[in-house]
């Protein structure tokens, strides 16, 4: 757990400016890796954040690193929450990881592994390859893991970006592509949205359009909806 959780700080994504049409599908331009846990103690996985966030060794890895820090709230998932740290590219990446060699982040990741079931972690690297909005405004998004075949992970981004941009919506969407943990899911797509009751309506207007309808008989034989899950934001760093 120590070892695997060294990385929580130099690894996700790292929210990019949104041009002014923010209403059309537009390449992501972020990179990042998720960090799942299974929190025995939510309250005390937050508090170590606060903790390492407010060291000197803290202050230094977010401010020559520029990081963004988000612990999200899953349901309808095995895991009970994700760490999502961002970076502006993989060198600032590679330059958290060296600067979280501090004895405060060794002190977090012992005060993690106490409040989280060790057998119950894992994580993967992703690309949001492409985004329509600004996700950072939304306050509850639905996830869908998906699994699309390698050969038309292409094919399955453009028939998305079609779609998405038919439908549009008042919320964020955005499509991330594992690079690494990218067995059992390749892709998962995400909609934003201020409230669940408005992230409900727009979904069931989205199923029933029919822009989902030719993307859904288009994309049905190579891509697989492996599990929805409700995601929430519950405090950045």
């Amino acid at each position: 757990m120590k070892n695997i959780f060294i990385i929580i700080f130099t690894l996700t994504f790292y929210a990019s400016t949104i041009s002014a049409d923010d209403h059309k599908v537009m390449p992501g331009n972020e990179v990042g890796e998720f960090h799942y846990i299974k929190a025995t103690n939510p309250l005390n996985v937050v508090a170590a954040t606060d903790k390492f966030m407010a060291s000197d060794c803290g202050k230094k890895w977010k401010s020559e690193t520029g990081a963004n820090v988000v612990l999200m709230q899953l349901q309808g998932s095995g895991m009970s929450h994700f760490f999502y740290v961002g970076f502006s590219d993989y060198e600032k990446m590679d330059l958290g990881q060296k600067l979280s060699n501090c004895a405060a982040n060794f002190e977090f990741l012992q005060e993690i592994g106490a409040n989280t079931h060790d057998d119950m972690y894992f994580n993967r690297i992703g690309e949001l390859s492409l985004q329509r909005g600004d996700w950072t405004k939304d306050a509850v998004f639905f996830k869908y893991d998906l699994y699309v075949e390698p050969a038309k992970a292409g094919e399955y981004a453009a028939a998305w970006s079609k779609m998405t941009n038919a439908v549009g919506g008042p919320g964020s969407q955005g499509l991330v592509t594992h690079i690494t943990g990218n067995g059992y899911a390749s892709h998962f797509a995400f909609v934003g949205a201020s409230s669940l009751p408005e992230l409900s309506s727009e979904t069931k207007g989205a199923f029933a359009s029919d822009a989902f309808a030719k993307f859904a008989e288009e994309v049905g034989g190579y891509r697989k909806v492996q599990n929805v899950m409700t995601v929430t934001p519950i405090k950045g760093w």
